[in-house]
């Protein structure tokens, strides 16, 4: 188990809990090339994927590293919602429940980060700027394969981690542009649920200010 360094002066612990692998590979990729001395980004997927796991995984990390980011595809949300016994509550209105929950309990040192419908759609943002409501992430990939830059993307390893040409190398040129036009589109409104939007630039930005 990772020690606390939260009393320790120096270097900022980051574990970033996370429902699939391209984030851990997008983040591993941008530790690699950003270097960020102050700060040891741990990614990690909890072994169940269930909302209510990576919640008690989110609480569990926040006990241990001096910040949490919880990083959201909404798309996997809205499949358990859809895979849910019909009478339970809503996963989005428990979703917000856990949100409030962490923002009471954990404000110093949890964030959420939701992607709508994946974090495909901040790849996006890297070479379009796009408010198109996309309602799954197979439609977010076919409009990357319809990007220069992106045209050959896949989801697999090999892939993102390529080398001298890995995910982060092909986008890091175009991420102030990402940055802008994910700042356009907003935040993620429970109200208004069908939005494509990437709250990956609150991340970045917390990240870089260190």
């Amino acid at each position: 188990m990772a020690r606390s360094n939260r009393h320790r002066k120096g270097k900022l612990s980051y574990s970033v809990v996370v429902d699939g692998k391209t984030e851990v590979w997008y983040f591993q990729m941008m530790k690699k090339y950003e270097r960020l001395p102050r700060i040891d980004i741990i990614p990690e997927i909890p072994k169940r994927k269930k909302l209510r796991e990576q919640f008690n995984t989110v609480v569990d990390k926040s006990k241990i590293y001096d910040k949490v980011f919880w990083v959201i595809d909404l798309d996997t949300i809205l499949k358990e919602n859809n895979e849910a016994p019909r009478g339970s509550m809503s996963i989005l209105n428990v979703l917000q429940q856990y949100i409030k929950k962490l923002q009471l309990n954990f404000s110093g040192n949890v964030k959420v980060f939701i992607n709508n419908p994946c974090l495909e759609y901040w790849f996006l943002l890297h070479f379009k700027e796009t408010g198109q409501y996309f309602d799954n992430c197979d439609k977010v990939i076919n409009e990357l394969n319809s990007t220069e830059e992106l045209a050959d993307y896949e989801k697999k390893e090999r892939y993102f981690k390529r080398k001298n040409k890995d995910i982060y190398f092909r986008l890091k040129p175009h991420q102030r542009y990402a940055m802008e036009n994910a700042v356009k589109q907003g935040t993620f409104d429970f109200n208004a649920p069908d939005r494509s939007i990437s709250e990956m630039y609150l991340a970045l930005s917390d990240l870089f200010k260190q």
